[in-house]
C-alpha cells in the first residue's frame, strides 16, 4: 500500500485496493513488526510440517495426473488393438476375438477410462510414497474393549512396534510425531523400533489422550503376530509379519477410492489453517 500522509492519527492509502479507505496508524508498526520478526526468528515445527505436508500433497497430485494419463494411453492401446488388429489386448489369451464396441474411437475410449483407471488406481494402491489414514474421526471411533495394562508384560506391547499412517486429523493436532522420511508414518525409535511415544520402562503411551485411531480400534486377539493363543495367554514368536497376499483386489479398489476422499480432506486441512498466530504489536514509545 502506498501512503500519502497521515492525519489525525490515521494512515491513508492510494491504489492499495481498499477503495482509499483510511488505515489506523498502528497499523504501519503492526505490520513491520510481524514482517521484521518472522525474517529473523526460527522457523518452528509447525511451519516446516506444513511446508512439508504442501509438497507431499503436490507430489500426490503429480502422481495422480501420471495415473490419470497412463489410464488414457492404456485405454487408447487397447481399443486401437481390438480395432486393428481384430483381437482382444492382453491380458487375454492371443487371439481372443475382439469385445465389439459402438460408436466412434474416441467416444469408446471416453467411456472406458474410467473402469481403466480404477484398475490402475487400484494396482498403485498397494505402494505408495505418501500415506494417509483413511478412516474415521479418532474421537468418534469406538476403542477396542482389550485390556492392554493387563497384557503388556506379556506381549510386551509389541503392537507399538507396528507401522501405519497417520490422518490429517493427527497432523493438524500436532501432537502424535510422524517420520518426515516417510510421510506419515508414525515416529519410531531407532533404538529399540518402538514409537516414539512409547515408555521405554513401562511400555505405556504418553501420548494416550492423542493416540491415533488405528492405536483406538486395534484389537490384538485375533493377530497372530501378537498371538499363538489369546486364550490362554501364550504370545507368539517374535518376528511374525502380517500377510500381504491376503489383501484382495476388492480390498484395493477400496482402498485407492479411500484415498482420493483423504487427498482431498488432506488439501482442505492445508487451504485452511495457518501457521502464524495473532499479529504482534510493536514496542509502544
Amino acid at each position: 500500500m502506498l501512503v500519502s500522509g497521515s492525519e489525525n492519527g490515521y494512515l491513508h492509502g492510494e491504489n492499495s485496493g481498499d477503495g482509499g479507505r483510511t488505515l489506523p496508524i498502528a497499523t504501519r508498526g503492526t505490520l513491520g513488526a510481524v514482517t521484521d520478526d518472522a525474517r529473523d526468528a526460527p522457523i518452528s515445527r509447525r511451519d516446516f510440517e506444513r511446508a512439508v505436508r504442501a509438497l507431499n500433497l503436490s507430489d500426490l497430485s503429480l502422481r495422480d495426473a501420471v495415473l490419470q494419463l497412463s489410464a488414457q494411453v492404456v485405454t487408447l492401446t487397447d481399443e486401437l488393438t481390438r480395432r486393428l488388429d481384430k483381437v482382444e489386448p492382453q491380458p487375454a489369451p492371443a487371439g481372443t476375438p475382439p469385445t465389439e464396441t459402438p460408436g466412434t474411437l474416441e467416444e469408446a475410449v471416453t467411456e472406458l477410462i474410467p473402469t481403466t483407471l480404477a484398475k490402475i488406481r487400484a494396482a498403485d494402491a498397494r505402494s505408495t510414497r505418501v500415506a494417509l489414514d483413511m478412516g474415521a474421526d479418532k474421537y468418534e471411533v469406538t476403542p477396542a474393549d482389550v485390556p492392554c495394562a493387563e497384557l503388556i508384560p506379556l506381549c510386551g506391547a509389541r503392537c507399538c512396534t507396528y507401522t501405519f499412517a497417520l490422518s490429517t486429523a493427527d497432523l493438524d493436532e500436532g501432537v502424535i510425531r510422524w517420520d518426515y522420511g516417510q510421510p506419515y508414518l508414525i515416529r519410531q525409535r531407532a533404538s529399540d523400533g518402538f514409537c516414539v511415544h512409547n515408555d521405554p520402562t513401562t511400555r505405556g503411551c504418553t501420548a494416550h489422550a492423542h493416540r491415533p485411531r488405528v492405536c483406538r480400534t486395534y484389537d490384538c486377539r485375533d493377530d497372530k503376530r501378537v498371538w499363538t493363543d489369546y486364550e490362554r495367554r501364550i504370545p507368539a514368536p517374535l518376528g511374525q509379519h502380517f500377510d500381504e497376499t491376503k489383501v484382495t483386489d476388492f480390498d484395493l479398489f477400496e482402498r485407492a477410492r479411500l484415498r482420493s476422499l483423504t487427498v482431498h480432506r488432506e488439501a482442505q486441512a492445508i487451504a485452511t489453517t495457518f501457521s502464524d498466530g495473532a499479529p504482534r504489536l510493536p514496542p509502544q514509545s
